[in-house]
């Protein structure tokens, strides 16, 4: 359980306010189920409502079945279990990507982001789907993915993890550039990913690290954030590697989050 304090037991009072609590509480209360029967049946609801509703589903993306990731190899295709993914297939950032990268750039990109996304979610991509998700052949495929390749980037489709074992997620590769010094445009060459999506993966590691000062569990902490248990595990991994020698660059990222809390704590938003 987090330490007491003000600042846990404001955070814990925001994550209490949330839909899914208020169901965990009322199959608790009204239902007399256990709090582990609880939790599993409002996950196993949230599950069955994102991948069954598509409008709940951020704009743009599709509900994608690739095969899982705990797949071992050897099996046919009918054999292979498969799980439901959500996949952006078109950002707004996309717009700018062509401007500046061509088709082939694009393509690229969206390569990087939709084989990430699907493992992030558990999933692997193979070169087929990707040539059917953006509309092109697998010969155009694998030679991005070669290319890519060339320049340090590792595309997690299930041959490459077969290959090479399970990898960070791409999430924390960009963090890790982030403490090493990199700047944001330096990281978006090497990664492939926008300036918006390298921030969007700062914030969320600060928010992480705030909350892992406040005493909350890895399981609380993903609950509260609503990143993979794979993201927040690497992301504390990554903090205790950094803690010393990426000092200066985790005070800069956690300041913007101590002030929004303060603003939030003292009546400015909840």
């Amino acid at each position: 359980m987090p330490k007491s304090g003000d600042d846990v037991k404001y955070l814990k009072s925001a994550w209490q306010k949330t839909n899914e609590k208020k169901l965990l509480i009322d199959l608790k209360e009204d239902y007399g189920f256990s709090k582990a029967l609880s939790r599993s049946l409002v996950h196993l609801m949230r599950e069955h409502i994102d991948e069954n509703y598509g409008n709940l589903r951020k704009d743009y993306q599709v509900v994608y079945h690739p095969v899982s990731a705990n797949e071992p190899p050897g099996k046919s295709l009918d054999e292979l279990r498969k799980v439901s993914v959500s996949l952006t297939v078109f950002d707004t950032e996309d717009e700018r990507v062509l401007r500046e990268c061509g088709p082939s750039g694009l393509r690229k990109h969206r390569i990087v982001r939709l084989t990430n996304e699907a493992y992030d979610q558990g999933g692997l991509l193979v070169q087929e789907d990707l040539a059917l998700l953006l509309t092109t052949s697998v010969r155009s495929i694998r030679r991005d993915i070669k290319e890519l390749k060339e320049e340090g980037i590792t595309i997690p489709t299930r041959g490459a993890i077969q290959d090479i074992g399970p990898t960070i997620s791409h999430k924390t590769q960009i963090v890790e550039l982030y403490l090493k010094g990199y700047e944001y445009t330096d990281i978006e060459l090497r990664t492939h990913h926008t300036g918006d999506a390298i921030k969007r993966y700062i914030k969320a590691f600060s928010k992480v690290l705030f909350l892992h000062r406040s005493g909350y569990s890895p399981v609380e902490i993903r609950e509260l954030t609503d990143l993979s248990e794979k993201v927040v595990s690497e992301y504390l991994e990554l903090y205790n590697k950094y803690e010393d020698i990426g000092r200066e660059r985790i005070s800069q990222i956690m300041e913007p989050i101590q002030i929004e809390f303060q603003k939030k704590k003292g009546g400015v938003g909840v």
